[in-house]
């Protein structure tokens, strides 16, 4: 894999081609007219992506908690997409970009409650969480403890609602700040995406 300028280099091919996501997941349908926007396949440099729907199964994966495809349910969860980066880089080795469309601004609000309320159960145990900085980034950002590995990178985890949509976003690698997963998830939420599903 070839070496990534650096953080600011990724930011920038962030910031030109978040809004300019191809359909790597194939032909799909529109949901209501509403865009599910992720990181575009070209937003990671060098680290292969892979794109796929979310069911809410899927989500209830998340956590073990009982019930909880029932809850994702009863909050009117309609369908989401996520494309995952994974791969050797000298800056983020793990992407999770996650867009998640709820039939109202309501059920989008309960379900970033939830994952606030129930963090344990969904990044494991010790997590720090804190409202994001941005004020025009309403959710959380999660910091689970480093794994006690040689060389463990950072991982964070930030989550908004945007009135029906949840944008999701996980970063981990040697270049995961707070700062740049704040940059990142305010990209996402103000991109003009040209992906629907």
């Amino acid at each position: 894999m070839s070496r990534l300028a650096g953080p600011g280099a990724l930011l920038a091919v962030l910031l030109v081609t978040a809004g300019c996501a191809s359909a790597a997941s194939g032909p799909g349908r529109t949901l209501s007219g509403a865009a599910m926007p992720v990181l575009a396949t070209s937003a990671v440099p060098g680290v292969p992506a892979v794109t796929t729907r979310l069911t809410v199964a899927d989500l209830a994966r998340d956590a073990s908690l009982p019930g909880l495809a029932a809850k994702i349910t009863s909050w009117g969860y309609l369908s989401g997409r996520q494309r995952t980066f994974q791969g050797e880089s000298h800056h983020l080795t793990l992407v999770v970009s996650r867009a998640l469309m709820f039939r109202n601004p309501a059920g989008a609000r309960h379900y970033v409650s939830f994952v606030r309320e129930h963090q344990t159960a969904f990044f494991g145990g010790f997590v720090q969480a804190r409202r994001l900085a941005d004020r025009a980034l309403s959710g959380w950002l999660f910091t689970p403890p480093l794994c006690a590995c040689h060389m463990a990178n950072p991982a964070l985890i930030g989550i908004l609602d945007s009135r029906t949509r949840v944008i999701w976003l996980e970063i981990n690698g040697p270049a995961a700040t707070s700062a740049l997963l704040e940059r990142l998830l305010g990209v996402v939420r103000n991109s003009d995406p040209a992906t629907r599903i």
